[in-house]
């Protein structure tokens, strides 16, 4: 059995790992390369294995950097099965549609082929196969999966694989705990091996309860000083659990003011998947549901036309503008940074990792002038961030998760920065007494 690792290798996007055992070949998520001037580069090339000779792949959650390469997968030759839960599944076709229309953009404007077309995502969602939590199948000859509960976002999984009398989990992403909406990842009891991720490998998230103090904060200073708040989200779990801490404040609150928009097309379809499947959310959300108050949509402008999205700017503050992308390298909310960037009353709230280089990252580190659309735009709103809304467990969450595996040989750690990889090894090493490795781009493991 031999693993190898061609994505989210000493970084945290493009997931993509090869596992061969029993003669067979199975890939492990396949995603896109994100927020660098080489990102692009490295997504149009060629895959370093042969697509054609891949017999499955485990898709363990929907987020672009973990499934956005699989319609290019399909296209260089893959035509075997998929394997996901059915949110998943759903998740993902959204995801794709939406990263095709802005692939398409990119291309025009490069002038060059897009990454891949709308056949291309009928053709992914043709392959796939969806299981339950918990489901033990034969995905090939000689190898098993069985999916359980990350915690991370909706339909998210842990997955679990057996072949040649030994057990790998790889974790893909796993959730921040306690989540609002989703029960916390599934222990695994018994692996040989781990693929761990390591995005918050080196870094403590402050609770809960802190993070709704901190919102409603940033709220009542919106309110007081008549100003903006915008806040970029990814549309899968950080924009849902945004509108349920919103919704509660107001409870609180009482607060007629201010206005609410939703300005992501995207997070509206993926609400309406949330809807479809409360049996993937916890029971106190569920009971919600039965209560018919989700999200506390009511309170939302949901702004689905382009024009609504420019009328935004017209109506009087104060306001609260969610909108994508989650890294602010694309989508509605650069519009919105154009118009407020600028007012000393307006915050700008983090509420997800920002990547390298993007211009999330560099507006948290301080940058005073950024260019959006060859625009150039003045910082003098505050930039906040609260960590505690990332769906990614922190470091001692890892290894609080990795104590409970009993048989454990090594630990692979993928998905992150090189300084939370070293602190987290170190953690494996200190707390387990365990060895870890973390995987260079192409690098190829013996089990």
């Amino acid at each position: 059995m031999t693993i190898s690792f061609h994505g989210a290798s000493r970084e945290v996007t493009g997931a993509n790992i090869l596992l061969e055992a029993s003669g067979k070949k199975i890939i492990l998520d396949c995603g896109l390369f994100q927020g660098y001037k080489l990102a692009e580069e490295r997504n149009y090339s060629p895959f370093a294995y042969t697509p054609g000779t891949i017999d499955a792949v485990v898709v363990c959650h929907a987020h672009l950097d973990h499934v956005g390469r699989l319609p290019k997968l399909v296209r260089d030759g893959f035509s075997g099965k998929i394997f996901s839960t059915a949110p998943t599944k759903e998740l993902t076709y959204l995801v794709l549609a939406d990263n095709e229309k802005l692939t398409r953009e990119e291309a025009k404007r490069d002038n060059h082929p897009p990454l891949y077309k709308k056949k291309e995502i009928e053709e992914v969602m043709n392959l796939f196969t969806t299981i339950s939590y918990n489901e033990k199948i034969e995905i090939t000859q000689g190898i098993s999966l069985v999916l359980k509960n990350a915690g991370h976002i909706l339909g998210s999984a842990i997955a679990e694989i057996e072949a040649e009398g030994k057990k790998i989990a790889y974790t893909s992403d796993l959730g921040n705990t306690p989540s609002e909406l989703l029960d916390p990842p599934e222990f695994i009891e018994k692996a040989d091996f781990v693929i761990c991720e390591s995005t918050y490998g080196g870094r403590v998230h402050e609770n809960r309860n802190e993070r709704q103090q901190k919102l409603a904060k940033i709220l009542n200073t919106i309110i007081t000083g008549k100003g903006v708040l915008m806040i970029p989200s990814f549309a899968i779990e950080r924009t849902q659990e945004l509108l349920h801490d919103i919704d509660h404040f107001c409870q609180i609150e009482n607060c007629q003011k201010p206005s609410f928009f939703l300005d992501s097309p995207l997070a509206e379809k993926v609400t309406q998947v949330f809807k479809k499947y409360p049996q993937y959310l916890n029971k106190e959300i569920q009971r919600e549901f039965k209560n018919n108050n989700f999200f506390g949509l009511e309170r939302v402008k949901i702004t689905s036309a382009k024009e609504e999205s420019q009328a935004i700017f017209e109506k009087p503050n104060p306001k609260v503008i969610i909108a994508g992308s989650g890294m602010l390298n694309g989508g509605r909310i650069l519009h919105h940074l154009i118009n407020y960037l600028g007012s000393p009353a307006n915050i700008l709230l983090i509420v997800g990792y920002q990547s390298k280089s993007t211009l999330g990252r560099r507006l948290l580190n301080g940058e005073k002038e950024v260019k959006i659309f060859g625009q150039k735009v003045q910082v003098r709103s505050q930039i906040v961030a609260i960590g505690s809304y990332s769906a990614h467990a922190d470091s001692p969450q890892i290894i609080n998760w990795l104590k409970n595996i009993t048989g454990l040989k090594n630990v692979f750690i993928v998905h992150g920065e090189s300084d939370q990889q070293l602190n987290l090894a170190r953690q494996i090493n200190l707390e387990l007494h365990l060895p870890s490795q973390i995987p260079q781009q192409g690098e190829k493991f013996e089990l």
